[in-house]
């Protein structure tokens, strides 16, 4: 039975996420182009910038690197983003048709994960470029998958904070152009530097981090790395579920 009411939730989130999709591209001339466009210009920026200031780096396959950081900082930021006025967003639906709440973040979430499949794109051309073994890839979506329940995590937990407090979506426009300069997106930090000891404490970091050593550079970090992950990821989810089902039954109140 609960099984059956999951597989329900699943399948209405992955049908309201495709339909969504198709909506946002219909009439447009670029279409899915749009999804490439942001990654594509801030890449091509930060390069500009690194040859004018950051000549002497000597971070080996930079362009990979600073892509692999671009998109995963994206589908972050995209999805986290949505879902903060998520549930007032999507009032009609709840106050006239019966349908579980979670649905709704779900498909948030599955939206962020079909563009970021036609960002992947570009790090697999990258890949091709720079004649690294395109088996970095299968590493990538095996990290993703944690990255992607971190995320789901903290969109449960923001569409209940972003319902009961109306400022929290300027809030979090701040904190998350904060996030993208702190944490390594563009740049390489030094081990001993002050912004490193920050990042000990953002999660982020240690995605991005693991993520580009084990799909570009085919180097594996510490068993504790993955265990820090996987915490992340287990604990993010465990804590937005708790809040969201705390307080989804007085949603319609707030609405």
């Amino acid at each position: 039975m609960i099984l059956s009411k999951y597989n329900k939730i699943l399948s209405l989130s992955y049908s309201l996420a495709k339909a969504n999709f198709k909506v946002r591209n219909e009439g447009s001339y670029l279409g899915i182009l749009w999804y490439l466009l942001n990654p594509l210009s801030f890449f091509i920026i930060f390069l500009y910038l690194r040859g004018i200031l950051f000549s002497s780096s000597d971070t080996i396959y930079y362009p990979v690197y600073l892509m692999v950081g671009l998109i995963m900082f994206n589908f972050f930021s995209q999805a986290v983003s949505s879902s903060i006025n998520l549930i007032r967003n999507n009032s009609g639906y709840i106050k006239s048709i019966k349908i579980p709440y979670e649905v709704f973040i779900l498909s948030t979430v599955f939206q962020a994960v079909f563009s970021h499949i036609f960002e992947l794109f570009l790090v697999a051309i990258l890949f091709v470029y720079f004649h690294i073994s395109l088996i970095g890839i299968i590493w990538y979506l095996g990290i993703f998958i944690f990255f992607g329940i971190f995320v789901l995590g903290l969109c449960f937990l923001f569409s209940t904070i972003g319902l009961y407090f109306n400022d929290f979506g300027n809030i979090w426009s701040i904190v998350s152009q904060l996030l993208f300069f702190i944490t390594p997106v563009f740049y390489t930090i030094n081990i001993e530097s002050h912004i490193n000891i920050s990042n000990l404490f953002n999660p982020l970091f240690y995605f991005l981090t693991t993520t580009r050593d084990v799909a570009i550079y085919n180097t594996f970090p510490p068993i504790w790395i993955f265990i820090i992950l996987i915490l992340s990821s287990a604990l993010s989810l465990v804590i937005g579920l708790f809040f969201f089902t705390k307080f989804k039954q007085r949603f319609a109140e707030y609405i």
